[in-house]
């Protein structure tokens, strides 16, 4: 399938660049590596949003939470550490 798209100089230049620099043979091998790049870009952002979407669901059905006393994590730690020593 042949599309044709309109570029702003600054995209339509560096497109240039990346031919002259040998690394690409034709605007098409540039754009085509672009969007291969930018699916992969968002098949990794969709993998982590779901990542997160089941942590989520994994730790609202963990059970009730409450929140933190760092002073009372701090002294069980501390507590543990000295019952260890003897």
């Amino acid at each position: 399938m042949d599309l044709t798209v309109s570029l702003p100089d600054e995209l339509a230049s560096y497109i240039k660049r990346k031919i002259d620099s040998g690394g690409y043979s034709s605007s098409s091998d540039v754009v085509s590596e672009a969007l291969r790049l930018l699916e992969e870009h968002d098949s990794a952002k969709a993998r982590e949003t779901e990542r997160l979407r089941i942590a989520w669901q994994e730790g609202m059905k963990s059970g009730d939470f409450a929140p933190l006393d760092i002073d009372t994590i701090k002294a069980e730690g501390r507590r543990r550490i000295a019952g260890s020593k003897t």
